[in-house]
């Protein structure tokens, strides 16, 4: 959630960019329980990310054109056979020194409100995920950082009662959302700048993915997440 990047994080590569990941150390075990998932479901806060730590920015915007034609042939096969679900989001972020606000629609009434983003630190822990198949994979083993960090998202607020500090800038992205399946726990999320012309963030989301904390290696997210996340990178070919 902030731009801290602790030196025992991640240690670039040489000719590497550091990306803005959002680290935070030395933080309290945030524990993963059906409350959180819960929580996600009725946008009361945020999923964790995961984010890999070996892909620059300027890699993915250099490959982005090839995932995006393996995106689009998926999911325009034959119904049923379909192998990615995408939705796309406008967000548009107001903030300030003191606060973060998303402005949204309503469903019901099309009216538009304010809903504040409270950041809640989480732990942050680094790990190795082996791939294994495909077997000719030239990276066999790629480092996540997961950051249990999130948002946590008030009660709406209309907008032409809520005073914004003076000094405050608007942000607008283009969220892209890529699952293998329409209820998946598990996304693959690209960001984009407003007019969709470059690739400003990318990283998993989970809902249920990420165990309690105090175990170490592979046990920090569960199988079934780890098998998404290695979904995603054969699919993408993000480790050729």
């Amino acid at each position: 959630m902030h731009p801290q990047r602790p030196s025992t994080i991640r240690t670039q590569k040489k000719g590497q960019n550091a990306r803005q990941a959002m680290v935070i150390s030395g933080l309290n075990t945030i524990y993963r329980t059906n409350a959180d998932t819960h929580g996600i479901q009725k946008r009361q806060r945020t999923e964790p990310r995961i984010y890999f730590l070996d892909i620059t920015l300027d890699e993915i915007n250099k490959q982005y054109s090839k995932i995006h034609q393996v995106i689009e042939r998926g999911r325009l096969r034959p119904k049923g056979t379909e192998t990615f679900f995408v939705s796309k989001q406008m967000e548009h972020l107001i903030i300030s020194e003191t606060s973060i606000y998303e402005i949204r629609v309503s469903d019901k009434n099309r009216e538009q409100y304010l809903q504040e983003r409270v950041p809640v630190d989480g732990r942050t822990t680094t790990m190795e995920i082996t791939i294994t198949d495909p077997p000719n994979c030239k990276n066999n083993s790629i480092p996540v950082l997961v950051d249990e960090s999130y948002y946590e998202l008030k009660e709406p607020a209309n907008s032409s009662r809520c005073i914004l500090p003076p000094n405050h800038i608007v942000v607008r992205n283009v969220k892209k959302i890529v699952k293998t399946h329409p209820k998946s726990m598990t996304a693959f999320v690209f960001l984009f700048n407003e007019s969709e012309s470059e690739v400003v963030d990318f990283y998993i989301t989970t809902e249920n993915g990420i165990v309690s904390a105090g175990r170490v290696g592979y046990e920090c997210i569960t199988r079934t997440c780890i098998s998404d996340i290695i979904s995603f990178i054969d699919q993408f070919r993000l480790c050729s």
